[in-house]
């Protein structure tokens, strides 16, 4: 398993490794999730210097971030973490939909590769993305922590760091889902906007209308499902109620729903001409 995962990977990096706009994409992403917990602290010394005579601002932030405390520091920057993930998506739907433009399954196909072992050579695509991520906040949530936050020993550094792994989950089981359309679509830009439209926009809304207009329980839609893994945390400090740990029912949706985007997946190659 692990020798053909390799091989999987390593045919997607020979096929990507020269392709400049899949490193340009890479590394937009990799910078947004950088600065997204950067900087929050870079807008909190602009507002110090905008306003020097502000006690509790100056107060606040030299006495330990709370959003950078190790209590807190690993559901904080998951959650804002999230909100990049389309980008990783869109490497995704490009790596897919340029195999059909291009004509290089076919060619792969008649080469010797089964459609079988070309879907896992994209899900290990999906696999080094998702890892790549979780490890992007595991370095920026302990470097963050360990610069900003009040407590750190051993103790407070672990307590919610399974974190790491929910956001792994959470973008593994969007990125297949990314997956599926571009089966289902097979040409970038209408796979990008179908995308764009079923995640920001039809789901949401139709959602929306279900939960507060007819009171409907909603969890069982796939993009909710998947953002439910990694809740919002931040009414907590306005004293709010929130969910300051991973629950194993809601990553457990979003694999059953990560299991019929990979089976829909297999079925649209399996049945459809290339």
């Amino acid at each position: 398993m692990i020798k053909s995962l390799v091989k999987a990977i390593g045919l997607e990096y020979y096929k990507f490794r020269n392709y400049r706009p899949f490193v340009v994409i890479l590394g937009l992403y990799i910078c947004c999730f950088l600065l997204s917990g950067l900087g929050v602290k870079f807008f909190l010394d602009f507002l110090i210097q905008q306003q020097p005579d502000d006690s509790f601002l100056r107060h606040f932030v030299n006495s330990g971030i709370p959003i950078f405390d190790f209590v807190d520091i690993w559901q904080n920057l998951a959650w804002m973490a999230t909100i990049f993930k389309w980008i990783p998506a869109f490497i995704v739907i490009v790596s897919v939909t340029l195999e059909f433009s291009q004509k290089t399954i076919r060619q792969n196909i008649i080469d010797g590769l089964s459609k079988e072992e070309f879907l896992f050579s994209k899900l290990a695509l999906v696999l080094v993305i998702s890892v790549l991520s979780a490890v992007l906040l595991l370095l920026l949530g302990l470097f963050l922590g360990f610069l900003y936050s009040p407590v750190k020993s051993w103790f407070y550094i672990t307590q919610h760091i399974g974190y790491v792994g929910a956001y792994g989950i959470e973008v593994f089981a969007f990125l297949c889902f990314a997956l599926l359309f571009s089966f289902l679509f097979r040409r970038s830009g209408v796979t990008i906007i179908f995308f764009l439209l079923y995640t920001a926009a039809i789901e949401p809304i139709l959602t929306a209308i279900l939960k507060y207009h007819y009171k409907w329980e909603t969890w069982y839609f796939p993009m909710t499902a998947i953002n439910s893994i990694v809740r919002i945390p931040f009414p907590k400090y306005g004293l709010g109620y929130v969910h300051d740990q991973v629950l194993l029912t809601d990553v457990l949706v979003a694999l059953v729903w990560t299991s019929i985007f990979l089976l829909l997946s297999w079925w649209l190659l399996r049945k459809r001409d290339l």
